[in-house]
């Protein structure tokens, strides 16, 4: 019988030898996950039914039924099953198709860094759900949404020897309602560029591959989530607050001195700081506007209306959610505790506060996200990260990067 204090691991694949190895890899680890073995699809998905585990890594080129078909057996059955599909050869239309049941992509040869990073990663994840209510929260929502195939077709080709401008320029050229929606935003007043940019290579160049990434990744993610309805709260409304936070997010980064992978971390968390808003509106329109109903009528902070209504917050959906797309920890943590900042590490703090305060300063004049109680600032995180003198000119920072006469940011 399986130990329930472990978190469960079940690996697909139907190269006999390779599971030998990894199973001797990860032998080590066995003290914090149960893990399964299995070289088919068929026999995987009997386990399953047998006992359900917390994370699926399948080879794609599975025998019988193939991987894409049993990860999207997996996506159908247990939607709150973490989904990582890995192979070692795979045309990029293959990896597009498989990013559609999948959360993450890992090529082979899979290294120990690689499988102890991505386990890590998960077991965090899951002590996010520590809370009963949490757990059946994320059990509940229908489908979480797997990464955008665009963005990790982008990160992939980037991380490449032979990466450019024009092959990013290229994958984004692929989608052009993406493109559309993309050089409208860049040539927007949040940028402040005194040019305008008319190609994707041409953004690429003047605002930085980051930049440009998290756009991507935004863009499609509020696509995904077009296309359930109206909400509580408005896409528009959204899509404002995420760019003018991540736009202030990084000018205070920038002031602050942080070095240069910091400053993009802040706009990508500011960016995506609410995420966790659109899964819920989402999947709970109706649960929503309960949530609006406590805020307005009994003067509740919207973190205090939603763990009443759902056990958990916003901030904690979206957290989980980019952590099981793999985003880096600075980004998830400061999306995680954007609301209710709390001491960590120096770097993850310098991102947390930008975005923490950049939010509060936004939700200060337009606080229609949140149900109109806006975001306090909280004095006692800043004391504590020694920067409770700074608001002042964080406040003024803030306002030239998100004012239509703000200078080039590029």
């Amino acid at each position: 019988m399986p130990d329930t204090h472990k978190k469960r691991l079940l690996v697909v694949d139907d190269d006999a030898m390779l599971l030998d190895v990894l199973e001797g890899i990860l032998s080590e680890l066995r003290d914090e996950w149960d893990m399964k073995f299995i070289s088919s699809g068929e026999e995987a998905l009997e386990a399953l039914a047998r006992s359900p585990v917390d994370l699926v890594l399948a080879d794609i080129h599975l025998p019988g039924m193939g991987g894409i078909h049993f990860l999207s057996d997996i996506k159908n059955r247990y939607p709150h099953t973490i989904r990582i599909a890995c192979s070692g050869c795979a045309h990029p239309n293959t990896i597009v198709q498989c990013l559609e049941v999948a959360h993450q992509y890992l090529p082979k040869p899979l290294t120990l860094a690689t499988l102890k990073t991505m386990l890590s990663r998960a077991y965090e994840l899951q002590g996010r759900l520590s809370s009963t209510a949490l757990r059946q929260l994320v059990s509940n929502i229908k489908a979480l949404p797997s990464i955008p195939t665009i963005y990790q077709e982008l990160d992939a080709a980037m991380q490449s020897p032979h990466a450019s401008i024009n092959t990013a320029a290229g994958i984004i050229a692929k989608d052009m309602a993406m493109l559309s929606k993309i050089l409208q935003v860049v040539n927007s007043a949040y940028f402040g560029l005194r040019r305008t940019i008319s190609s994707p290579a041409h953004a690429l160049s003047l605002l930085g591959f980051d930049r440009v990434k998290g756009l991507v990744l935004t863009v499609k993610l509020f696509e995904q989530c077009a296309q359930a309805g109206p909400f509580p709260v408005t896409l528009e409304q959204l899509w404002k607050h995420g760019l003018t936070t991540a736009v202030g997010a990084r000018a205070i980064a920038q002031l602050e001195g942080a070095g240069s992978l910091a400053v993009e971390h802040a706009f990508m968390a500011g960016l995506l700081h609410d995420i966790g808003l659109l899964v819920l509106n989402t999947n709970f329109p109706d649960r929503y506007r309960e949530v609006f109903r406590l805020i307005k009528e009994d003067g509740r902070r919207v973190t205090s209306a939603e763990r009443e209504v759902f056990g958990a917050t916003h901030a904690d959906v979206g957290a989980y959610l980019l952590g099981i797309w793999g985003l880096h920890e600075v980004i998830v943590e400061a999306v995680a505790f954007h609301h209710e900042p709390r001491l960590n590490h120096e770097d993850q703090a310098r991102v947390l506060a930008a975005v923490h305060v950049a939010n509060a300063f936004d939700e200060e004049s337009d606080p229609s996200v949140t149900g109109g109680i806006g975001t306090e600032i909280s004095s006692e995180y800043l004391v504590a990260c020694h920067v409770d003198d700074r608001v002042h000119a964080w406040r003024q920072t803030f306002r030239l990067a998100s004012s239509p006469d703000s200078t080039p940011v590029a």
